[in-house]
């Protein structure tokens, strides 16, 4: 099954909505947003980096391993269309 990175997000972001954890919401504000461009791709895997590094108080387990899933899919993908 193929890793679906909006689907993820999207189900990230309504969970934090339900508990009114605002704290990954902000440090994931570069979504969702227009990620045709390859800046903002960039602009989204460091949030999700920050994410993982800052937000570890505020996620769940499971919400920490759909992060860091989310990080390594993007990064994977933008490494292969730099290289």
């Amino acid at each position: 099954m193929e890793f679906n990175l909006f689907k993820t997000l999207d189900g990230l972001i309504n969970g934090w909505c339900q508990r009114c954890e605002l704290r990954p919401i902000y440090l994931l504000r570069v979504y969702p947003g227009v990620l045709m461009h390859t800046d903002k791709q960039f602009q989204l895997l460091e949030a999700l980096e920050n994410l993982k590094r800052l937000g570890r108080g505020y996620l769940t387990l499971e919400e920490l391993r759909l992060v860091t899933q989310a990080h390594n899919f993007l990064e994977e993908r933008l490494r292969a269309r730099v290289i």
